[in-house]
């Protein structure tokens, strides 16, 4: 039997709760439909317009400030700033490392580091090339080959216990890692994504939260992938938690 809500006063008003709907879904239908004639778009995909409008990021001052300082060291918008920031900020008082895989030139670690009060900061790239092709990465994408610029600004926003590597990461590591608290994965391909959590995963610590970056993002398909595969086999072990923002996270019961 089917039941019927009985008419309900909106706090807006019932027609501005309207217009604001229909405009809502038929922007994201336009925005769908001339989107799909430059990128193939799945059957679950659509472009996404919250009806959400505070930003958190713009009143916390001390992330704001410090993120238009490093703005051009990274490709990460605003929000998906906002959850490393956020991130870190939750646990930097437990004793345990932090790791940005695939740091480039390095603004999303600097992020992280900035909050950071206990444990070291760990960044690691190849600063080289993807070792393999995957969807539309190819070896000649973020391709970042100078490390000591890293470094330089790492001395130049004074952040401590924060130290930058080339490596093909969990490969050739000089540093031994015994407990992390939290990772962020920008390493976008899926077998190295899988060859990275499995070294993270048997050092996370019981609360660490693991950040993927470009979940969902049209072209990274191998991290929808890893996440997929990743959710059948260790979903006893995480909260899964896919937000809309082009990240999954995952928190360690």
């Amino acid at each position: 039997m089917l039941l019927i809500m009985s008419k309900i006063q909106h706090p807006h008003g019932n027609l501005r709760s309207y217009v604001l709907k229909f405009f809502k879904k038929f922007l994201t239908n336009a925005i769908t439909f001339i989107v799909s004639f430059f990128c193939k778009l799945g059957k679950n995909d659509q472009i996404i317009i919250s009806s959400a409008v505070h930003c958190p990021w713009r009143e916390d001052k001390d992330f704001f400030n410090f993120y238009k300082k490093i703005e051009n060291l990274t490709l990460l918008d605003l929000p998906r700033a906002y959850t490393l920031w956020s991130a870190s900020k939750n646990l930097k008082n437990y004793n345990a490392d932090i790791l940005d895989l695939g740091c480039l030139q390095g603004g999303s670690g600097f992020l992280m580091s900035k909050q950071n009060t206990k444990g070291k900061t760990l960044l690691f790239d190849t600063f080289e090339s993807f070792k393999t092709s995957d969807g539309l990465h190819t070896k000649e994408t973020f391709l970042f080959k100078d490390i000591q610029v890293v470094k330089s600004n790492i001395k130049i926003f004074n952040l401590k216990n924060t130290h930058v590597f080339k490596s093909r990461f969990p490969n050739d590591l000089s540093i031994k890692i015994k407990k992390i608290k939290l990772c962020h994965f920008d390493v976008n391909v899926y077998l190295e994504t899988k060859a990275c959590f499995e070294f993270v995963n048997k050092r996370l610590i019981r609360g660490g939260v693991l950040v993927f970056d470009d979940y969902g993002i049209w072209g990274v398909d191998g991290i929808k992938k890893f996440i997929s595969y990743a959710y059948k086999k260790y979903s006893k072990n995480y909260n899964f938690i896919k937000n809309y923002m082009g990240q999954c996270l995952l928190i360690k019961r």
